[in-house]
């Protein structure tokens, strides 16, 4: 028998978690978390008794189960493995699979851009069980003190840009008003990672990153990757790694639209070339927009003959990429 919220509550408090002022219904995001009286704090905190490592990940005939080896008492074990069953993977693995099946189903030309340019390699692999496992729990664990843990009950706050990331003192937890639903930022990332990671659209990212590239232009070789974005304050913000090698500049990513910062991304670029000694920054940064632009337009086309939920999505991340990418106006001296 599947268990209620409010009994999966009262055994989350009874093994030392904190679950204050919290429900479970649908928004603008699907199901997720919210405050029961927005008038008041909401406390969610699970405690490191009951944070898992994803290496002790079993399954028995699909059923979800611990490993005999993870470091869990019979009650923490069986709380976790019913949590799983009626909340998370047992309820929700079918959005997994069948995003996958999708994805193999699309015509050719949509899953060669998704391969490249796009690298959208985790959704492309079919709806094998091994796919289908990998994808679920890679879109929910988290690191936490250099392990990968997964998360009960946090993991069902949905993704906000502009909120707070999760709090890691003494387990996971996120507290604090919310108007509205409870939110979490995943991470500094853009419309097409977070799609890449999580296989959502998050339409209010508010930066896009260059696709990764290797072009020739005026101011010689410019290679671009797509690593993370460092959100440490006290560096230059999207200053990328620079490596300069005779005409070859590489750069560890590219940002190259902010919407709140819309003069930072040509600033930034202007910049790294005029420290490099090199001319024609203007007509390089407007190249790899452009080329930016016309494989998201690309995308966009391709999308419109595949199943419709999963057109709609694509279309989605696109467009959000492509609006981000359109706020790059004007510049400044950094």
């Amino acid at each position: 028998m599947a268990s209620s919220w409010e009994d999966l509550l009262d055994e989350f408090r009874a093994l030392g978690g904190r679950a204050e002022n919290v429900c479970l219904r649908d928004g603008p995001f699907g199901r997720g978390v919210f405050p029961q009286d927005p008038a008041k704090p909401v406390d969610l905190h699970a405690p490191e008794s009951l944070l898992v490592e994803t290496k002790y990940i079993s399954f028995d005939g699909g059923e979800f189960r611990w490993h005999k080896n993870a470091p869990l008492d019979a009650r923490q074990r069986a709380f976790l493995e019913t949590y799983q069953r009626d909340f998370s993977w047992g309820v929700n693995r079918v959005h997994t699979e069948e995003l996958l099946r999708m994805v193999a189903d699309a015509p050719e030309e949509l899953r060669a851009l998704l391969d490249t340019p796009f690298n959208v390699d985790l959704w492309l692999t079919g709806p094998t069980e091994d796919a289908v496992r990998e994808c679920f729990f890679g879109a929910r664990y988290i690191g936490h003190e250099d392990r990968k843990v997964l998360m009960p009950l946090i993991d069902l706050v949905n993704h906000g840009p502009f909120a707070d990331s999760y709090n890691h003192d003494n387990g996971i937890g996120i507290s604090g008003q919310f108007d509205g639903e409870v939110l979490a930022c995943y991470a500094f990332a853009d419309a097409l990672d977070v799609f890449r990671y999580w296989g959502f659209a998050s339409m209010a990212q508010p930066f896009a990153l260059s696709l990764g590239m290797g072009i020739e232009t005026s101011a010689g070789e410019i290679v671009i990757g797509r690593d993370d974005v460092d959100p440490d304050p006290n560096r230059r913000p999207f200053f990328p790694d620079v490596k300069i090698e005779g005409r070859r500049i590489t750069l560890s990513h590219l940002m190259l639209g902010h919407k709140k910062y819309p003069k930072l991304a040509k600033a930034n670029f202007y910049r790294i070339l005029r420290d490099a000694g090199r001319s024609g920054a203007e007509e390089a940064f407007d190249k790899i927009a452009h080329i930016n632009r016309s494989q998201f337009l690309k995308l966009m086309a391709a999308s419109e003959k595949a199943e419709p939920p999963l057109g709609r999505l694509i279309r989605d991340v696109a467009r959000a990429q492509l609006e981000a990418i359109s706020c790059a106006v004007g510049t400044r001296e950094i």
